[in-house]
């Protein structure tokens, strides 16, 4: 994987806003990895200072894009997000979906999701460590504490973690907290024709809990010609090979606002999913596609939503 600039060489090259640098393209189509670009030297005089630079120029990154999803306000932690799309969902030995799926979050652990697919609807919902089907017909299926339904509801909490990710990736802010730190790498470019193709501020999240997670903002320059991050184009959150965790990326594409549905806010109007083993992003695969109909964030969700449906009673 290439190598980036050093921390104050990448902090001179944002404030001075030159021409992009490549290098570090993320989630690119499966395919041959790209041949590595050579690292630029340090600035003279790179020292003790530099970190505390680019911390304060990832911080700065940052919170203009929470400014700018916001359209200069700020949305706050997502307490709760619907979602109205078309999905494509295709993971390696599990259940290909094709077909509009309707989403509901309320933080921190509660999901409900509907799909529709060959004119059937059928329903998951998780309560915490409670979850259930409800299949076309309306037949209901405990999955909590049934064998059968063990992976069905290791899953289900498989799918919160990204959606709640994802809830984060919208708003941002809600990614800030105690001793959590933004740090620039620098400015890259994504390779042309890929799914990351564009100039883009390279952005590292790190915080007590582990979790590393890595930005590529989008960014306009003001009318002095410094860079001023607009959108989110690409979150990664790393993966844990040793703990058969993989590495996942999702490409935020088409931000904006409809006239027709406005919003205080903007948000994307398609997404990806792409993952990957450790670093090895020659092996990428796209396992998620939204294309958005509607969105809500922090409109407020009847939490009976996520009770659990009566089940069938038994005989006798």
């Amino acid at each position: 994987m290439p190598r980036l600039a050093a921390p104050v060489r990448a902090l001179l090259l944002l404030l001075a806003a030159p021409a992009v640098a490549f290098g570090d393209p993320p989630a690119a189509p499966p395919g041959p990895a790209p041949a590595p670009c050579p690292a630029p030297a340090p600035a003279p005089g790179a020292g003790a200072t530099a970190s505390s630079e680019a911390l304060a120029a990832g911080a700065r990154i940052f919170d203009q894009s929470i400014a700018w999803v916001a359209k200069g306000g700020a949305l706050g932690r997502a307490r709760d997000v619907y979602v109205d799309a078309l999905a494509v969902l295709d993971v390696p030995g599990q259940h290909h979906f094709e077909g509009r799926q309707l989403l509901w979050f309320l933080a921190p652990d509660k999901m409900r999701v509907e799909r529709l697919e060959g004119g059937a609807i059928t329903s998951k919902i998780l309560d915490g460590d409670r979850a259930w089907e409800i299949l076309a017909g309306g037949a209901v299926s405990r999955l909590h504490g049934s064998p059968d339904g063990a992976e069905d509801l290791k899953q289900l909490k498989e799918d919160l973690g990204r959606v709640q990710d994802l809830a984060a990736f919208l708003t941002l802010e809600g990614l800030k907290g105690e001793n959590v730190v933004f740090e620039f790498q620098g400015a890259v470019e994504g390779t042309a024709g890929g799914a990351t193709a564009g100039k883009w501020l390279k952005v590292a999240r790190r915080a007590p809990d582990g979790r590393k997670m890595t930005f590529w903002f989008a960014y306009e320059n003001d009318p002095q010609g410094a860079p001023h991050a607009t959108w989110p184009g690409v979150c990664r959150v790393d993966g844990d090979v040793a703990a058969e965790l993989w590495t996942e990326e999702w490409v935020l594409k088409g931000w904006d606002s409809p006239d027709a549905k406005p919003r205080p806010y903007r948000y994307p109007l398609k997404i990806q999913g792409w993952r990957y083993p450790g670093e090895d992003r020659a092996k990428a695969q796209k396992f998620a596609v939204f294309n958005l109909d509607d969105i809500q964030i922090n409109a407020g969700i009847d939490p009976t939503r996520f009770a659990a449906p009566p089940e069938p009673k038994k005989p006798g």
